[in-house]
């Protein structure tokens, strides 16, 4: 790991950078977990387990990103930046927006958790969640499923096997690619 990451503290702002690359949570994957894949937002991280059991989050869990939620605006104790299993079941491949993040399953469905101010979660509601929806306006249909996922700061898009696009959330900018700059919760098939 390296960067920079920033936190809000009781006692003021503080900082911590690493100017090179660092063996990341050695005490935590040893070698007893060996990771696939990792994904990264804005201020959080997603790392898959090769064998697909196990999905870790760490970073800002201020909107529930990481896979679990802060209660209060107190995060003195770092609990946030140590890798913590996220709830899930066979994963076969993981993806992040800016503050929100996805899964897909080995039976292809997706899930979803983090912001979800602008319904960029597809989960039909605009909450927060730190626990992995499902997102059932995108479950296999007739052979065809979701393959791939991206996210935007207030949107997302998801790509299936077959070659069709799927966009939800703002689209104030136009990035749902509807050809106007309406609404919020679009989903387009």
């Amino acid at each position: 790991m390296w960067g920079q990451y920033r936190l809000e503290s009781t006692s003021g702002r503080r900082s911590t950078k690493y100017d090179k690359p660092e063996r990341f949570a050695k005490d935590i994957f040893k070698n007893k977990v060996q990771i696939k894949k990792i994904a990264s937002g804005s201020n959080h991280s997603i790392a898959l387990s090769k064998c697909g059991k196990f999905v870790y989050g760490w970073g800002s869990a201020e909107s529930g990103q990481n896979g679990r939620m802060i209660s209060s605006r107190k995060r003195d104790d770092n609990n946030d930046l140590k890798p913590e299993k996220i709830l899930a079941k066979d994963v076969v491949d993981v993806f992040c927006g800016n503050d929100h993040s996805f899964y897909i399953n080995a039976k292809h469905a997706v899930y979803s958790w983090g912001q979800n101010n602008h319904g960029q979660l597809g989960i039909g509601n605009r909450n927060n969640t730190s626990q992995p929806t499902r997102i059932k306006e995108l479950d296999p249909f007739e052979g065809d499923y979701i393959a791939e996922i991206d996210g935007g700061e207030h949107h997302s898009i998801a790509r299936t096997k077959d070659g069709a696009v799927y966009c939800w959330g703002s689209n104030e900018e136009g990035q749902l690619g509807l050809g106007d700059t309406f609404g919020d919760h679009v989903r387009e098939k």
